[in-house]
Order: structure tokens, then sequence, then C-alpha cells
């Protein structure tokens, strides 16, 4: 009787300090948990893009390469991004921005 409670106490303690928080980063900002993101536009510089959705801000790299920026359906520049406007975005494993799409 004691066995099956120990094994269900030991794995939600193991669970608490195992995937249930979101990483840190060399910065000291958490690194995204989500893979496809739609919210508003909280900050973009030449590095980086914030998204901010109903429960947190999600923040990944902009590589010229490998990140492909819409606006309104139309191919665009990082640069043409604009703080407050609305984007819906995807994001690789490594924390770089694949898709931007600000509409």
């Amino acid at each position: 009787m004691k066995l099956p409670r120990l094994l269900v106490v030991s794995t939600v303690a193991l669970s608490a300090f195992t995937g249930s928080r979101p990483e840190a980063s060399a910065s000291g900002t958490e690194l995204a948990t989500q893979r496809r993101v739609h919210g508003v536009i909280t900050a973009v510089d030449g590095a980086t893009l914030t998204i901010a959705t109903e429960k947190a801000s999600v923040t990944g790299k902009l590589d010229p390469s490998r990140t492909r920026v819409m606006k309104n359906g139309k191919p665009a520049r990082a640069s043409d991004l604009h703080v407050t406007a609305h984007a819906r975005a995807e994001l690789c494993l490594d924390d770089v921005w694949t898709v931007i799409d600000e509409h």
C-alpha cells in the first residue's frame, strides 16, 4: 500500500523539478517554450524579436539566412516590422525565428 503512494509522491516531486520551468539563457531571459506564436510585437532590433502572447513573451533570434519575414502575406525585411503590430511567427528549436508574418 505504501509503494504506490511513494511512487506518486516521487513522480510529482520529480515533475516539479524538471520540464515545468522554462530554462534561462545566458542573458537571464526565459527561452521560448512555444513553437508557434501569435501576439503583439513588443520589441524588435537587429538581432532579436519579442512577441507577447496572452500568457507570456517569447523572444527569438533573427537570422537573415533562415528567417523569412512577411508583412500582410508579402515578402518584407526585418526592418519593416513594427512594435505594437500583430504578428504570427514560428520558432525553431534553437530559438531562431523561421517565419514572421506581421498583419
